[in-house]
């Protein structure tokens, strides 16, 4: 009777988390694949757009630790995640009421420092449960890839029956349904006797095999985030239509489902640098295609790719980082890793990558993005080979001592 009480309370929490997870993410889908509309309906340029979404990029960089420290500090990611939502959705009252490019892009970027941590806090929350409950992370997560995808569509017909100036109204109510879901959610994290401190953050910033990890990701996830930013401008300049575009984002999100799943199996059975360098060799085949390929049908069903390539890495990233890092700034080491890959990636694959396909080309670009993921494999490789020369050491010295 208490067993399947258990089992029932743990069921209802996971529904929580999923739930928060696709009404958030339906977030995200507001503020990134349809923003840039509802911007040039306001008569904003394309570089205007472009810049304020860049500059979004940049306060999250600062924003996403800043609250994952705080959350470590005050031993609770539930109050923190709560409150930068309830934040978000008051600053979102003022955005979506400018007009003016200063006051929006003002605003826009007050907004992402509060919004931007959003995510990375509910992975914690989300990681902390599994872990504690040996539940599947991959199973919970892959809500949030659905979320982006079902608001991409439902949210564009609507827009096409009511007008792209409802989307602040849009992104309010379901902001405000995933404030009152977050109530019900449990914090589940431990009280640590060893408070945070910022001698606790520049410990971990000298942490070599973290900050080693940080670059390595930062290599091969620029890449990735080169290609969410330059796809659609690839497709379109290819011929495709917008409903063609919409498409191929929609087979990204939903594409990852069943890897997400099949995630909490896998970290049972293999290292999580070890899927890391999988995820790796996986993006070098996917940029090779993309590259390879100039047909905008073809591009749009390589998408498919997306659903080995991110949540083989992003899965595998996060729970290394949680192992490498200690539990009393588990959110600030996740924020942190999310900020650099995500923010930093962002800035360098959207400029630099934006850059490079305007001087030479799409099919280039994504080329160089090939080489660039090859040599993050690369070093990824080596890194597990020098784990592992580290661990025969080891295991010699305890034999010898015998």
């Amino acid at each position: 009777m208490i067993d399947s009480f258990r089992i029932n309370k743990r069921r209802n929490v996971m529904v929580r988390l999923s739930l928060v997870f696709f009404l958030l993410f339906a977030t995200f889908s507001v503020m990134g694949a349809l923003m840039p509309l509802y911007l040039k309906e306001l008569g904003l340029s394309t570089e205007q757009v472009g810049f304020q979404l860049a500059m979004g990029a940049v306060i999250a960089v600062i924003g996403q630790p800043f609250f994952g420290y705080v959350s470590d500090k005050l031993q609770s990611t539930k109050k923190v995640l709560i409150s930068v939502m309830i934040i978000s959705l008051f600053i979102s009252f003022f955005y979506f009421t400018a007009k003016s490019f200063v006051s929006l892009l003002i605003l826009f970027i007050v907004l992402n420092f509060f919004k931007s941590s959003t995510g990375p806090l509910m992975e914690n929350i989300t990681i902390t449960f599994s872990q504690k409950n040996n539940k599947n992370y991959g199973s919970i997560r892959l809500w949030g890839d659905v979320g982006v995808g079902s608001a991409a569509v439902i949210l564009g017909v609507l827009i096409g029956v009511f007008g792209i100036e409802y989307l602040g109204v849009m992104y309010a109510l379901i902001l405000v349904a995933a404030i009152i879901v977050s109530f019900f959610l449990r914090d589940g994290r431990q009280k640590s006797a060893t408070p945070i401190s910022l001698y606790s953050v520049l410990k971990l910033l000298k942490n070599k095999e973290y900050l080693w990890f940080l670059l390595l990701s930062l290599i091969l996830f620029t890449t990735h985030r080169m290609n969410d930013s330059l796809l659609t401008v690839y497709l379109s300049d290819l011929g495709a239509s917008e409903s063609h575009v919409g498409l191929a984002w929609m087979i990204a999100t939903f594409a990852s489902a069943p890897m997400f799943i099949v995630m909490g199996k896998l970290l049972k059975k293999y290292k999580e640098l070890t899927l890391v360098l999988v995820a790796a060799i996986f993006y070098c085949i996917r940029w090779f295609l993309y590259g390879f390929f100039d047909h905008s049908i073809v591009l749009i069903y390589l998408q498919l790719m997306n659903g080995i390539t991110f949540p083989l890495f992003i899965v595998a990233a996060l729970f290394f980082v949680t192992r490498i890092v200690p539990s009393e700034i588990a959110a600030t080491g996740q924020t942190i890793f999310i900020a650099v890959i995500v923010g930093i990636g962002g800035l360098i694959g959207s400029g630099g990558g934006g850059w490079y396909m305007g001087r030479y080309g799409a099919p280039a670009t994504y080329q160089l993005g090939t080489i660039i993921t090859i040599i993050g494999a690369i070093l990824c490789a080596l890194t597990l080979y020098y784990q592992y020369r580290l661990a025969s050491k080891s295991l010699e010295k305890v034999n010898a001592q015998l």
